[in-house]
């Protein structure tokens, strides 16, 4: 089997959540259901997932779930944004983002007055690679999402970073897509863009209402 794949069987006894939970969770899209892979095996067909990320998901999922209700949990993890507007001291204030962030990117903001979750999402990617990257490769991967990165149409995307000699290309790769690439090119962003919509959704909403 795939060592990236996880069956159904192992899932439910590494976290201890029972059939009845996985499948509540999938009706409710608390767990993708695009993540359930059928799969022939000796006995018929078998389900599994990918690993990692359900992995993850049932773990962040159980630490939400005492404080939030199954229908928060399905907007959490929802692949829509959230329809969301919040000025440039308000995420300062609530220390959503790093004051350095806000500095950078602040000049290449068309209206710095009212954010709405696309622009926050791009900011937040942008932290999440800072430390990476140089201030020229920052600028410009920052502009490609500003221009290209559509969160509220298309968030199911892996943002990937290649660099070859001293040039970085940005791209946008379907999730659950593999690519091919120059082999003397090196991957040095690889960042699941949906992963990152549901993270950012979940600090803002708590932010919010707490």
């Amino acid at each position: 089997m795939d060592d990236n794949l996880i069956s159904k069987k192992e899932v439910l006894e590494l976290t201890g959540i029972s059939y009845g939970q996985l499948y509540r969770w999938k009706r409710k899209h608390v767990i993708p259901e695009e993540w359930f892979i059928k799969k022939s095996s000796f006995t018929g067909q078998e389900t599994y997932f990918p690993r990692e990320k359900m992995l993850a998901r049932i773990k962040k999922v159980k630490e939400l779930k005492d404080t939030h209700s199954l229908d928060e949990l399905s907007d959490f993890f929802s692949p829509n944004p959230a329809k969301i507007e919040l000025s440039l001291d308000a995420l300062k204030l609530q220390k959503i983002l790093r004051t350095e962030t806000i500095s950078f990117c602040t000049p290449f903001l068309k209206n710095g007055n009212a954010l709405e979750f696309p622009e926050i999402l791009n900011m937040f990617i942008f932290e999440k690679v800072q430390s990476r990257l140089d201030q020229d490769d920052l600028k410009t991967l920052f502009l490609f999402l500003q221009k290209d990165f559509d969160a509220f149409n298309s968030p199911s995307f892996e943002l990937r970073g290649l660099k070859k000699q001293k040039n970085v290309i940005w791209l946008l790769v379907p999730l659950q897509t593999g690519i091919l690439t120059d082999q003397s090119a090196e991957t040095i962003v690889k960042l699941d863009l949906l992963q990152m919509v549901e993270e950012l959704k979940i600090i803002l909403t708590n932010e919010i209402n707490g």
